[in-house]
């Protein structure tokens, strides 16, 4: 959408220039020739935009597709005769020069192509065409999707809004890989509260023993109990040995949530190599599931007796396959597919078109130059419904039962840490009350406000003073009124868990009540004198060393 607002200011910036060139001649400067160039540019960009959306708009209300396609070309032709008349202006000054006389659209030509697709695909839910010697990446989904890459750091990481699109040109230099191939993983971004629905813990296949089996990315089978959400799962969830558990941790980077971890080990999986071959003139495109031979079937272990090595995979191999994928080509280009078609299709785990073994002959081979789009979602094949409620809102009682008698001035304090501020509990049974979801992390901080010395053996700023810090740490409280934690955000403060007790338990429906008690010697295990940081105002800043507490305990606890 950015770049539809980006591409409406570019078409109204003529008007502005033409309201400007109304002042007086002699009261102001003349343009330069780069100016006159970008002025020229900004109004047939304008123009060409608007003419290839007035294209869609026909094709939409019936119009013949061959005569559309002339329609098309014309607004094509009009765009880059206007665009060369505007480079005779300034053709080294100004931006965005391409080379159109070979047939390679120039950025600017490309960037508009790209918005009008993205405007057809909000619109009528109608993916890009195919552009030669381009591949396009576009989102169908209802969420945004994340682009996970192990080939390429340019790639990895990309983010991809719903019915946003990206593109890569297949040539050298256009970010991908020559005679190589580019994988690309793909996966949803989901919300802490999203996450909180899914409820990944619960994904018990996957944490079965023995190389992963089809059967655990699908509902309803005979080896699950009916109404199982494995789909869900396998859609929102990240299905490595090690997130499965993370999701029944205090992980920090559990297997959904804002605290994703995408490790570029699961997701279905594109593989493209451009110009590739002994000749180098040919593409190859392929996808992939990893779902073996049927539901009970994995695809051979390496380490398996008597297992092929060229047929096998290692007990890490990637996990395939969670969004829905579609992949066109040019029309005409030439395409060979071994399993037959004219193009890809991946809704489900199960899937004829990709690779469901390492032997598995599903590669396809086009013509160097070819254009592909790959579609996530494509037609109705959507992720999984999540429910748009809200997750759970707990009513969070915490109470500081902490001594009003401390070492430090203003001491057992208990500072609590949200999104939406900070609140202080006042030692000797005082109480706060909180309303929401803080289930998954970071939850609530929690901080008592005595001086500690830092959890780490060295002082945070080098060299005497030395700097102590307050008690902090994150604490999640499940639905069921459960307690977890975790190290703090910031800071290199001594765990709150780790100077006091912290529990938890039900007082009601959705009613919860943390309790902050003492835990001695350690909650009086504070800095000589309540010594402070070397900050601005602080009359009384340690001067190490470090370690010596005010009550001689060995420290960090032991």
């Amino acid at each position: 959408m950015k770049r539809i607002l980006n591409l409406c200011r570019a078409s109204l910036r003529p008007t502005v220039y033409g309201l400007l060139l109304l002042i007086p001649v002699a009261q102001t400067p003349a343009h330069s020739r780069q100016t006159q160039c970008q002025v020229k540019l900004y109004r047939h960009l304008g123009d060409y935009f608007h003419c290839r959306l007035n294209a869609e708009a026909a094709l939409a209300k019936g119009q013949d597709p061959a005569r559309n396609e002339r329609l098309r070309k014309a607004c094509e032709d009009a765009y880059k005769k206007g665009y060369h008349a505007a480079l005779k202006l300034s053709a080294e000054g100004c931006p965005a020069i391409g080379d159109t006389e070979s047939g390679t659209p120039s950025p600017l030509e490309q960037e508009v192509r790209q918005t009008v697709a993205e405007v057809r695909g909000m619109v009528a839910g109608t993916p890009p065409e195919p552009v030669p010697g381009q591949l396009t990446l576009y989102n169908n989904c209802n969420t945004p999707i994340k682009i996970m890459s192990p080939t390429s750091s340019t790639i990895n990481g990309t983010t991809l809004q719903p019915y946003d699109s990206t593109f890569y040109p297949t040539a050298a230099g256009g970010g991908l890989g020559q005679n190589t191939p580019n994988t690309f993983l793909f996966a949803p971004i989901t919300t802490d509260a999203q996450c909180a629905q899914v409820q990944c813990g619960n994904w018990a296949d996957i944490r079965a023993a023995g190389q992963r089996m089809g059967y655990m990315w699908m509902n309803n089978t005979s080896n699950n109990p009916p109404g199982n959400d494995n789909l869900v799962y396998a859609a929102f969830c990240q299905p490595t040995n090690a997130a499965a558990g993370q999701c029944t941790t205090t992980s920090t980077t559990p297997c959904c949530g804002s605290q994703m971890n995408y490790d570029k080990t699961f997701g279905t999986t594109f593989e493209i190599t451009p110009n590739g071959g002994t000749s180098k003139t040919q593409d190859f495109v392929d996808l992939s599931t990893n779902y073996g031979s049927g539901p009970n079937s994995p695809p051979t272990l390496c380490s398996a007796p008597g297992a092929d090595p060229n047929d096998c995979v290692t007990a890490t191999a990637n996990i395939f396959f969670n969004v829905p994928i579609g992949v066109t080509m040019s029309s005409d280009a030439g395409c060979t597919f071994p399993q037959g078609g004219s193009s890809l299709s991946c809704t489900d785990v199960s899937c004829p078109d990709a690779y469901q073994y390492p032997e598995d002959d599903k590669q396809v081979a086009c013509p160097a130059g070819t254009g592909y789009v790959v579609t996530l979602c494509p037609g109705t094949n959507q992720l999984p419904a999540l429910s748009q409620a809200e997750a759970t809102q707990n009513k969070i009682t915490v109470r500081n039962n902490l001594s009003q008698s401390s070492p430090c001035s203003n001491g057992n304090t208990v500072s609590i840490f949200t999104s939406g501020g900070q609140q202080v509990v006042q030692p000797g049974g005082g109480s706060v009350t909180l309303q929401g979801d803080y289930s998954a992390y970071p939850g609530l901080g929690l901080q008592v406000n005595n001086w500690y010395w830092t959890s780490e053996n060295l002082p945070v700023q080098k060299g005497p003073p030395q700097n102590p810090d307050n008690s902090g740490a994150q604490f999640m409280i499940s639905d069921q009124c459960v307690l977890s934690q975790a190290p703090p955000v910031y800071g290199e403060g001594i765990e709150t868990y780790e100077i006091s007790t912290v529990t938890a338990q039900t007082t009601g429906t959705n009613e919860c009540l943390i309790t902050i008690d003492e835990n001695q010697p350690y909650t009086d295990a504070v800095t000589p004198g309540c010594c402070a940081p070397p900050l601005q105002n602080m009359g009384n800043v340690c001067t190490g060393p470090w370690g010596v507490t005010n009550n001689q305990q060995p420290w960090p606890p032991q």
